[in-house]
């Protein structure tokens, strides 16, 4: 009989093999370790559209050639969908989503946008795609409360034609970081979401620009608060990582520019603008930017607080152009070991926007049809393109004829105009009711106020002092000279107010639109004016102007503003 071990009641010659099999598996599975397979990286896909601005119409150009809309961005999102080998494609959308709209959204209330969207990340080969948006500082345009009901949906108190009644709202998730309540400093929308990507997480926090209250009307804001931007995100970052992610993407609506390029994310590049500010204080665990505001080209890595490189992306804005962003996420550490983005132009001319969208053609045939009867109607004639170009001075003619017909409508000696309020160029030919709101799709009131010539002076030179303004001003019933090489504050070296130089000490009335009265784009003086009279609405002050000047209406000369070294 064979000796029975104690312990195990098995012959111990079996106990004996049964000890050297597990040495040997331990022993196996140890020299085994360095050549285990790690998990492949998962792929994941975002498209990001930055400044929509309510853009499903055509009528923009990029680099000379007509692009954009919502049939033409569709064709090229399509496209961009149907690459292979991602787990997971998110559509972002950095704010500007609605604001300064033209009249095909903006008369709508911007519905016709949200329904877009809507359609197209439902209805698009291989959707629904998850829609991930934050606010920009025109998202306020009308208010807090119509952007929620944009948000959330219903048809509240408008009086609108609805194109799906009741409205239903939108499909974007929106996530806010820094826009609170100032009652209860709690964020108007979640600061940030968690996403599975494929069996991957990231997690995508919101961010509005500080700056929007100083371009933004005070009475949309009431309530609300903008919190720093780079703060604001951080401090969700700590809860994020808590729930085990790491992969994090930042919509930021502020930006900056750079030299343009075509094709992937290259290294080095002079990237400006207060983008790079933000990103630089960011948390080390931040791994994307997906920035807006400034309408320009960014696609460079930046270093965040931590040293780590951020992949930084803006696609120009108005539907021309979207951001094709790849990210390769570890399914073990979760976090991305690899970012990249394209810069992808949606010209009209070309493959695949020569075969725009069927979907959304129809769709916008069906709005043109409902605004069509407005927008269509005659104003007048334009005898060339009056474009908001300017001049070394910084003069142009769009800015001109709208100065000047806000000091008609208000019977004013003069008249200021912020740049900024300028969204599209007039066309030479048959000139419309909608081309005159695309112009100027804000519906801002005009009012008249009372100024001193010292305060007229002042308004000048702050084209020139920190913090800079956004934008400068067109003006009517003056003329000025100033010295570039003068220091700010003394550069309006002559004013001349309808040929008679200027009386510091002296009232002028002056027009301009509620928007620029209130100390709008950093221009505070105004506020000190007294004596307010409203008139009409922007669009109807031009339109009814435009009517009065002998047709074809030629492009006011620009001599107004003059610059000496």
């Amino acid at each position: 009989m064979s000796p029975i071990s104690p312990l195990s009641g098995r012959p111990v010659w079996q106990q004996a093999i049964i000890g050297a099999t597990v040495l040997v598996c331990i022993l196996l599975f140890i020299v085994a370790l360095p050549y285990q397979v790690h998990p492949a990286p998962v792929h994941v896909q975002i498209l990001a559209i930055n400044d929509f601005h309510g853009q499903v119409s055509e009528g923009q150009n990029l680099d000379g050639e007509p692009a954009g809309s919502a049939p033409v961005l569709a064709s090229y999102l399509e496209a961009a969908l149907a690459d292979e080998g991602q787990s997971a494609t998110f559509i972002a959308l950095p704010g500007d989503v609605v604001g300064a709209s033209p009249p095909e959204s903006g008369l709508l209330l911007d519905e016709p946008t949200m329904l877009f969207f809507n359609a197209f990340a439902e209805d698009c080969e291989g959707g629904p795609y998850t829609m991930i948006a934050t606010f920009g500082n025109h998202e306020f345009d009308k208010g807090t409360a119509e952007l929620m009901r944009k948000i959330e949906g219903g048809n509240g108190t408008t009086n609108i034609t609805h194109l799906v009644d009741p409205y239903p709202g939108s499909n974007m998730t929106f996530v806010s970081s820094n826009v609170v309540w100032k009652t209860n400093d709690t964020p108007l929308v979640d600061p940030y979401v968690i996403l599975d990507a494929g069996g991957v997480r990231i997690a995508f926090i919101g961010a509005d620009t500080i700056k929007t209250p100083s371009i933004q009307k005070a009475a949309n804001i009431e309530g609300v608060v903008f919190k720093d931007e780079a703060g604001s995100i951080n401090r969700y970052v700590p809860e994020i990582q808590q729930e085990g992610v790491h992969a994090i993407v930042v919509l930021l609506h502020e930006g900056g520019e750079q030299e343009a390029y075509d094709g992937q994310t290259r290294n080095g590049g002079n990237v400006t603008g207060r983008v790079t500010e933000i990103v630089a204080a960011l948390d080390p665990d931040v791994d994307v930017v997906l920035s807006a505001h400034t309408h320009e080209f960014t696609n460079a890595y930046l270093e965040n607080a931590g040293k780590n490189p951020v992949l930084v992306t803006q696609a120009y804005s108005y539907s021309r152009a979207f951001a094709d962003v790849d990210l390769y996420i570890d399914p073990v550490s979760g976090e991305i070991v690899d970012k990249s983005a394209e810069i992808v132009r949606a010209y009209a001319d070309r493959p695949p926007g020569t075969s725009p969208d069927p979907e959304a053609s129809a769709f916008l045939a069906a709005d043109e049809q409902v605004v069509g009867p407005m927008i269509d109607r005659p104003v007048t004639t334009a005898s060339a393109d009056i474009t908001g170009e300017q001049t070394g001075a910084g003069e142009s003619a769009l800015g001109n004829l709208v100065a000047d017909a806000q000091r008609a409508a208000m019977g004013a000696e003069i008249a200021f105009v912020t740049t900024g309020s300028l969204r599209a160029d007039i066309a030479k030919g048959n000139v419309t009711w909608g081309d005159l709101y695309a112009v100027q799709p804000f519906s801002s009131s005009v009012l008249s106020m009372t100024l001193t010539g010292a305060e007229v002076e002042d308004a000048l030179e702050r084209q020139w002092e920190a913090p800079l303004p956004p934008h400068n001003l067109a003006v009517s019933g003056l003329i000025y000279t100033y010295d570039a090489t003068k220091p700010a504050g003394e550069r309006v070296v002559a004013v001349l107010v309808n040929g008679t130089p200027l009386d510091p000490a002296a009232n002028y009335t002056a027009a301009m639109v509620d928007f620029l009265a209130g100390g709008g784009d950093g221009y505070t003086v105004f506020t000190n004016g007294t004596d307010l009279a409203y008139g009409p609405v922007d669009v109807d002050a031009l339109v009814s102007y435009m009517g009065t000047l002998p047709a074809p209406v030629e492009a006011p000369e620009q001599t107004r503003i003059a610059k000496t070294t």
